[in-house]
């Protein structure tokens, strides 16, 4: 039912064939296809096989690195964040929408310091190292990319407790809406999933020990200690997906056809 995999990323077809060959979606992609309207599901689809070019210029990817290792020194070392809001800081923003990209990331690393973070002293924090990113469900891949891994010894036990902490960047997309934070709980009871599933040789999963952090909302979400129910309604979406992704994609594949001939008359 599901699979694990080490550096499996989406192929590239050929130059005219940009779309993606593998059924490959994010973990924050993916949770958000559970909550989306029936619209909003055929654009993730489409975000997926055909990525906008206006995510590339964010600064997210370099925040989360830095704030894996602000995790690892036990939220003591500040360093690498510090360095980074500094250098936005300094950067002459060439539109708004950088400006905003540059606001953005600063608003981002803010949170990060002030946040409070679930780690406890009877826990170890690893980085990644080469470990499982991705995990298959339903037929497709879903980038877990988690940014730290969590350890606990405990007496008695020949093998550690394990769980993962996940950054979620969602400004306008936060994981809790009121009092609801289902999104938060199902976001984290992918985490355990995966979790039990690429890393079992280094220890058993814990519903506890895996969280989902959203920065702007300074909030974390834990996986639940009931997840049956939550497992199969992520399968269910898995499916969904991955019937829905030929189709689209033909459409797509159809439609930058039309554009090519059409480039090409002029």
């Amino acid at each position: 039912m599901s699979r694990v995999g080490r550096g499996i990323y989406p192929k590239r077809q050929a130059q005219k064939d940009p779309l993606m060959s593998e059924k490959v979606i994010s973990a924050h992609k993916f949770v958000e296809y559970a909550f989306a309207s029936p619209q909003k599901r055929v654009t993730i689809i489409e975000s997926a096989l055909l990525p906008p070019t206006y995510i590339l210029d964010t600064k997210y990817p370099d925040i989360e690195r830095a704030t894996g290792n602000f995790l690892l020194s036990g939220c003591t070392d500040q360093n690498r964040l510090v360095a980074l809001d500094q250098a936005y800081q300094k950067l002459d923003a060439y539109s708004d929408h950088h400006e905003q990209r540059l606001l953005n990331a600063m608003d981002a690393i803010s949170h990060i310091t002030n946040m409070h973070w679930p780690l406890v002293s009877t826990s170890d924090v690893e980085g990644l190292n080469g470990l499982p990113t991705d995990m298959e469900i339903g037929g497709i891949i879903v980038r877990v990319k988690p940014s730290v891994i969590l350890k606990r010894n405990q007496s008695g036990f020949k093998h550690p407790f394990i769980g993962v902490a996940k950054i979620y960047f969602g400004k306008t997309q936060p994981l809790r809406s009121a009092e609801n934070a289902e999104r938060g709980v199902l976001f984290a009871t992918l985490l355990h999933w995966f979790t039990e599933e690429a890393l079992d040789f280094i220890g058993s999963s814990d519903p506890k020990m895996c969280f989902v952090a959203d920065i702007f909302d300074e909030q974390t979400h834990f996986a639940a200690s009931r997840y049956k129910q939550r497992r199969k309604q992520l399968e269910a979406l898995a499916l969904e997906i991955a019937d829905r992704w030929e189709h689209i994609s033909d459409r797509l594949q159809s439609k930058e056809q039309k554009r090519d001939q059409f480039a090409g008359k002029k």
